[in-house]
């Protein structure tokens, strides 16, 4: 396990549990006990494996001013040593019984999951019980891993120009949501944060009501709800601070900004303020960005692939990302380097992809080239749905949104509903200069070309 890379979503990996697919979806569950712990339960047993994502409803958008990094920071802290464990220990006992653990932090939530034969799933219940209520929380231990994690953003995030670029690309796209935030904290705070402070966060948030716990695999619900009674039941309801979404949907006007760095290949991000299932007036929107995110990006017959890169060769590895889960509104993010064998301007490639949006807002795509961008997004969905840590991570990105676990389960019908003409009007009402931010990474001297 290695939480010091946790703070992005992306490490969670897939637990293929056996070579047959997942034909029929599994038996999803809900139940809540009288604390307010929300916990669902899917029944897949095509393995006698088990996965627990303990969600607790805290990211660092909730952090206030001169306390970024709090949540992630926490995250780290909670594994030196329980009323339970000693530090460190809680990776060792999954390990000694054949599992794996690890544990991540977003802008929403922060998870806690492991994964381990069927069989002791009671173990990975008493831990996650531990975790919630448990912690020790210790200054000692503070001390060494709040040094673990500035070292962890000076490597990951100050000596990488590409992440300080991103860092600096969400401060100015962001202007008025707390997502402005990064999830690992502005080096400033870290450097003058106290244990009190992370303990106070620790017993502010960390509540049975603010938690869902995630069961995935080869279990059955009347033997899941006695164990998760038998070591949760105990805990009190807490009052939970108020929250507000994240909002930053509506146009504020382009904004710029330029990180200089003379090694790396020069790079455009272009940003779009969007918004997201749980912000969009109307779930069609949604739809069609994600749909638009597939037709421009995913793929080598993708329009920015295919007619950017292969047949201009004016940029190079093109990329395109939109997150529909979240419960504040996101950016719809394109971005590209220079082809270095035929270097232009990054003006220049910005010029390009805008056109390549002018066209989609002109004329709207081909049913059949929004059938491949829709086949390519199921695709995608079925084979992360094939693992029981893609299943719980979806569940716990839905819920961390305040969306229903429920939220894709038509989603093949819903991407079906969506017509060329939606797509053109989407990328109409949300492709436009007063919605966009735009970042450049290159050498300082390019500045005045």
């Amino acid at each position: 396990m290695d939480r010091r890379i946790s703070f992005t979503s992306g490490l969670l990996g897939l637990l293929l549990v056996s070579g047959q697919a997942l034909a029929d979806p599994p038996e999803r569950h809900e139940f809540t006990l009288e604390n307010g712990l929300h916990v669902v339960v899917s029944e897949d047993r095509r393995a006698p494996v088990v996965t627990t994502h303990l969600l607790i409803k805290v990211g660092s958008s909730h952090e206030y001013p001169g306390q970024s990094g709090s949540s992630h920071a926490l995250e780290h802290l909670l594994y030196r040593g329980s009323a339970k464990t000693a530090p460190g220990e809680f990776s060792k006992v999954i390990e000694r019984l054949g599992g794996t653990d690890n544990a991540y932090t977003n802008r929403d939530f922060t998870v806690h999951h492991q994964t381990l034969p069927s069989e002791r799933l009671a173990v990975a219940l008493e831990l996650s019980a531990d975790l919630l209520k448990g912690a020790d929380l210790s200054d000692s231990e503070f001390v060494r891993e709040i040094e673990a994690v500035r070292s962890e953003r000076r490597e990951r995030v100050d000596e990488n120009p590409t992440a300080r670029l991103d860092e600096q690309l969400q401060a100015i796209a962001y202007p008025q949501s707390s997502y402005r935030t990064p999830v690992i904290g502005w080096m400033s705070d870290l450097e003058r944060m106290h244990n009190n402070e992370l303990q106070a966060w620790y017993r502010t948030w960390y509540a049975p009501n603010n938690a869902t716990l995630i069961i995935v695999g080869d279990v059955q619900l009347d033997a899941v709800r006695r164990e998760v009674e038998q070591y949760f039941a105990g805990f009190t309801r807490q009052i939970l601070p108020h929250t507000k979404l994240p909002l930053q949907s509506a146009a504020t006007g382009p904004r710029q900004v330029t990180v200089y760095d003379a090694f790396s290949r020069p790079r455009l991000v272009m940003a779009f303020n969007v918004p997201t299932y749980a912000t969009a007036e109307s779930a069609t929107d949604v739809h069609a960005l994600r749909l638009l995110d597939a037709l421009l990006g995913k793929g080598l017959s993708a329009r920015l692939n295919s007619r950017l890169e292969r047949q201009q060769a004016l940029l190079f590895s093109p990329k395109v990302s939109y997150g529909a889960l979240a419960r504040g509104d996101t950016l719809f993010e394109i971005s590209a380097s220079i082809n270095t064998a035929q270097p232009k301007p990054l003006a220049d490639l910005q010029a390009a992809i805008w056109a390549q949006l002018q066209a989609i807002k002109s004329t709207p795509p081909s049913a059949a080239e929004l059938a491949r961008a829709r086949a390519l997004l199921l695709a995608e969905n079925t084979f992360f749905q094939d693992s029981l840590s893609g299943q719980a991570s979806d569940i716990a990105a839905m819920l961390g949104s305040g969306l229903p676990a429920s939220q894709l389960d038509n989603d093949q019908s819903n991407l079906e509903g969506v017509t060329p003409v939606q797509v053109q009007q989407a990328a109409s009402d949300y492709f436009t200069a007063e919605r966009l931010a735009v970042a450049y990474l290159q050498a300082k001297e390019a500045d005045d070309e």
